[in-house]
């Protein structure tokens, strides 16, 4: 378009106006054209009013009316001189326009260093102000270049835009900010998340008080609705901010700033039990074991299958973490099956040690035998002829005794707790192997049995039952016969194995024996082999 027609246009003024009406006209617009508000706008105000007073001040020369007709008609000797052809002068909007009409992204400088060789850098610079506040994302690089280079959004920038178009960019790029710490903290990369974080908070346009502060709670916010950071993420920002002091002013509510430390805390102990989970992955011990537990999770196929090889030493473990949580966070169990930090309790059961239906049976039956045993040679031959009803009556005893312990062990689970907690203290104390033994639903039957040796074979028959389960409490376990399929076309190792005592408590057994023999046929009715 004409740059004649359009200074008229802008002046909203006819072609060939006087100069008087260009400047009431200038005036006018000044009222609603103001330099500060819109620089860009006054810029093509001013350059129109300058070209339009030229052109009113040339026609006022060239076309002088009837009088400068007649006047030159008058003196036709006297040659008018040619007019003199002036160059058109462009204005600096025109120039930039030009300029930025093939603006590259990529050529920022090279851009600039034209700008500056015009002398139009001012209103360029507006411009790729403009451009940034309209699409900031297709200008990534003049984004950058106006962020570092011109201090854009500071004090210090050069250029003075409306405070709309300053807001509306300070808007953006939080919102583009926000986006990319949003995406890397989705994907767990925290060390890009961090890098972000720290590269952008040096940059000046976040030194507005309410920028930054949008910021902090933009970041809040991600860790709200993020479950997948750690604590040295949460740790690092804290320390950014200045929010790892107790006086610190967080921008949320206490009842969130509370949620997130509590996370953080849940995050940094089970960071602490998979630390020694892995250690016991390498190296198995009980507290790694009971952190494998903990983080088992709720189904009870997988945490039963996980504490049947429990022994004390993992039991105690578990208990000295359910302390730990308890003492660390004792408003918040939800983790754990049914909201209980001592969930284990419940797994460990009730276990019944092995063989004591056979042990029983052959404890009753050598009993009866020499309970048998007179001080009469011909005894010992109608011994050995009764040996078949002594060992028949041994098995009746013993399945009596086991249909009586089926009530009994009913009855016990009115105090099943008590039980649990006095068996756990035993096995605290090394009296039993594992708190699985219930002491006091085991140990009444064991009393009444030896209470029955000594009614039958007196204080060498309780001494005998009490020092051969000593030597089975105190023996190492290789001592104990391997538990597998025995065969009876060996008695003897038929009898060993599926009694489960060690060749040591054989030999004890037998060994006794023979002293209560000798006792009872040397020695008649004496306490020793006669109960009262």
């Amino acid at each position: 378009m004409d740059t004649t027609l359009d200074c008229w246009k802008i002046l909203d003024l006819p072609a060939r106006s006087d100069e008087r009406s260009v400047k009431r006209q200038y005036a006018k617009l000044l009222k609603v054209t103001r330099p500060d508000e819109d620089p860009v706008a006054f810029q093509q105000l001013r350059e129109a009013y300058e070209r339009a007073l030229h052109l009113a001040r040339e026609g006022d020369d060239g076309v002088g009316g009837d009088a400068s007709f007649v006047q030159a008609s008058a003196a036709p000797l006297v040659q008018r001189p040619a007019p003199v052809t002036r160059p058109v002068v462009r204005s600096a909007q025109e120039q930039a326009a030009e300029l930025l009409d093939t603006f590259d992204d990529a050529a920022v400088d090279q851009c600039w260093n034209e700008a500056i060789a015009r002398g139009i850098e001012a209103t360029v610079e507006a411009l790729l102000f403009v451009r940034c506040v309209q699409a900031p994302d297709a200008h990534s690089n003049l984004l950058h270049w106006g962020l570092e280079t011109r201090q854009w959004l500071t004090p210090w920038q050069q250029v003075r835009p409306r405070d709309a178009d300053q807001q509306r960019l300070g808007h953006l790029l939080s919102m583009g900010l926000y986006r990319r710490l949003e995406q890397y903290m989705a994907a767990g990369e925290e060390t890009r998340f961090i890098g972000c974080l720290e590269h952008h908070s040096r940059q000046g346009w976040l030194g507005d008080l309410a920028r930054r502060q949008t910021l902090h709670v933009q970041v809040l916010d991600l860790f709200l609705e993020h479950k997948n950071w750690s604590p040295a993420l949460f740790q690092r920002v804290l320390q950014m901010f200045g929010w790892d002091t107790e006086a610190a002013a967080v921008p949320i509510v206490d009842e969130q700033w509370h949620t997130l430390l509590a996370r953080n805390e849940e995050k940094k102990w089970l960071d602490e039990l998979r630390a020694l989970v892995r250690e016991g992955e390498q190296h198995p011990n009980p507290r790694g074991n009971a952190a494998a537990l903990f983080l088992t999770g709720s189904s009870a196929e997988r945490l039963q299958a996980r504490v049947a090889t429990f022994t004390e030493a993992d039991w105690q473990a578990c208990e000295q973490l359910s302390e730990a949580f308890t003492l660390r966070f004792p408003d918040w169990p939800r983790r754990f099956p049914d909201h209980n930090p001592w969930f284990w309790k419940a797994l460990v059961g009730p276990e019944s040690p092995p063989h004591v239906t056979q042990r029983a049976g052959i404890v009753l039956t050598i009993a009866l035998a020499l309970k048998c045993i007179l001080p009469v040679p011909a005894a010992l031959l109608l011994l050995a002829v009764l040996s078949p009803l002594i060992l028949m009556a041994g098995i009746v005893l013993t399945y009596v005794g086991k249909k009586l312990y089926e009530p009994w062990v009913r009855f016990t689970e009115s105090f099943y707790d008590e039980d649990q907690r006095f068996s756990a203290w035993c096995a605290r104390q090394t009296l039993t192997r594992n708190r699985r033994y219930l002491v006091i639903r085991n140990g009444v039957p064991v009393l009444a049995l030896a209470f029955l040796l000594w009614k039958w074979l007196g204080l060498l028959g309780v001494a005998t039952y009490v020092i051969t389960g000593l030597i089975g409490r105190l023996q190492p376990k290789s001592a104990v016969p391997v538990d597998r399929q025995y065969r009876w076309r060996k008695p003897l190792q038929a009898i060993y194995r599926i009694a489960g005592l060690s060749r040591l408590q054989w030999l004890f057994c037998i060994v006794m024996v023979g002293v209560i023999v000798y006792v009872q046929l040397d020695m008649p009715d004496t306490v020793l082999t006669r109960g009262t």
